[in-house]
């Protein structure tokens, strides 16, 4: 009886509330400012918006969780507080509270956006 109210629960549970299947990108990133490089992308979508978004270049990896509001994006870089903004659609910059860790990305070919 206890797995049938489980499994009722869960098909009942909103589509909204379930995670979505990673996408993975090819993108360009340019962590501490540096020049931009080669980086990969990995974006999981879970329940109320938030975004858990890994990226992956040189060996080091990097991870944003958080949610958007508008052009505006709050959570947390590698574990500490950070904000961020989309510069435009395809281009976005997160950075930590305390300054001591930025990461712009971009799609290629949208260094500058499109608008």
């Amino acid at each position: 009886m206890t797995r049938f109210l489980l499994l009722a629960a869960l098909a009942a549970a909103p589509l909204a509330a379930q995670p979505r299947t990673p996408a993975t990108d090819a993108v360009r990133c340019s962590i501490d400012y540096a020049p931009a490089k080669a980086c990969r992308l990995t974006d999981t979508v879970a329940g109320g918006g938030m975004h858990r978004m890994v990226f992956e270049a040189g060996g080091r990896r990097h991870v944003f969780v958080g949610r958007k509001q508008t052009g505006w994006w709050a959570g947390k870089l590698d574990g500490r507080p950070a904000m961020g903004y989309e510069r435009n659609r395809g281009n976005m910059v997160l950075s930590t509270y305390d300054l001591k860790t930025t990461l712009s990305w971009w799609y290629p070919g949208q260094e500058h956006g499109s608008y």
